[in-house]
């Protein structure tokens, strides 16, 4: 009766043991981006929130560096749920959900704070919807990328003919094709690990992006300029399903949805000072730094707000971006 007894026990501990065991869940989280990126920050900071408040049931994989691939596919991985989070961006959802590319038209905000009362409010939650109902996918958050200016090898961009016939990499974006198209430019898209091979032999003769893509890629070893022209105030966000949402507790939900809203909330009010000390850094490395007058380039490219609005079926939403604007 006793060894009965005693194996009984053995049973009950094992099932409690093994129960526990499935609780656990391990989520990972790929981007494309180096381990010295700021958004890389923000996925460790997620990660440290989500395990210290589950009590260690949740461990989130960060997987930096595109080591699972480039940004379209670990967007896909994770509609596909093959991944369980990845870090996506406006241009990428507009390929599924048109009216996303509204948000990242060239010259469309007025100010950091105006882009945050648009995807803060209703205008993001509105898209964010759109696309979670037609992939399943879900944004978890909006990171502030900042600011995109341009880099050149082989010259000064002081007014928009100044980018005619020029060959430069764009993310793989209708919104950034067609914004150097109107300049007169070759847009070239590149996945991003290839950038500075492609500014180094010459397929391209420029890239644009922020200052920190400028600094971490090391571009100030290819190019001999970088011009401010400030063109897109652009967006990030954590991306998940819904799929594997709905396999979480929903006290687990609840966990990594506040984490991401958290985290972001952090980096966005840290972004401007760190912008300032990316060019800092760039300038000392030798970098010509150049400030651009950014009214004639506004100017060439306010048609392209229409137009692609009218593409998209999005004239409403243009409008009430515009109108968030600040006073």
């Amino acid at each position: 009766m006793k060894t009965a007894t005693l194996s009984g026990l053995a049973l009950a501990t094992a099932l409690l043991l093994g129960s526990t065991a499935l609780a656990d869940t391990t989520i990972r989280f790929a981007h494309h981006l180096p381990t010295t990126s700021e958004q890389h920050v923000a996925a460790e900071r997620f990660a440290a929130l989500v395990e210290d408040r589950s009590g260690g049931s949740l461990h989130v994989e960060v997987l930096p560096a595109g080591q699972m691939g480039g940004q379209r596919e670990i967007i896909e991985s994770v509609q596909l749920g093959t991944l369980d989070m990845g870090y996506g961006e406006s241009g990428l959802y507009a390929n599924y959900v048109p009216a996303f590319g509204i948000l990242t038209l060239p010259y469309l905000y007025d100010s950091p704070e105006h882009w945050r009362r648009v995807v803060l409010g209703e205008t993001g939650t509105g898209l964010g919807a759109e696309l979670e109902s037609a992939t399943g996918l879900v944004v978890m958050n909006w990171i502030e990328a900042g600011y995109r200016d341009t880099y050149t090898t082989d010259r000064e961009i002081a007014a928009p003919e100044d980018f005619k016939g020029m060959k430069i990499r764009v993310p793989e974006s209708p919104v950034f094709v067609e914004t150097f198209a109107a300049l007169g430019a070759e847009p070239t898209p590149i996945p991003s690990p290839e950038i500075y091979t492609a500014m180094q032999t010459g397929v391209v003769a420029a890239m644009e992006g922020t200052p920190e893509v400028g600094y971490i890629q090391r571009i100030y070893e290819v190019a001999t300029h970088l011009n401010k022209t400030r063109h897109i105030f652009f967006d990030g966000s954590f991306v998940t399903s819904r799929m594997f949402l709905d396999s979480l507790g929903d006290e687990e939900q609840a966990i990594v949805l506040e984490a991401a809203a958290e985290v972001a909330e952090q980096q966005r009010n840290e972004r401007a000072g760190r912008e300032e000390e990316w060019f800092a850094k760039l300038g000392a490395e030798g970098l010509e730094i150049h400030e651009v007058d950014p009214a004639p380039f506004r100017e060439a490219l306010a048609p392209l707000q229409d137009s692609f609005a009218a593409k998209a079926a999005a004239e409403d939403l243009l409008a009430a971006i515009r109108d968030a604007g600040d006073d």
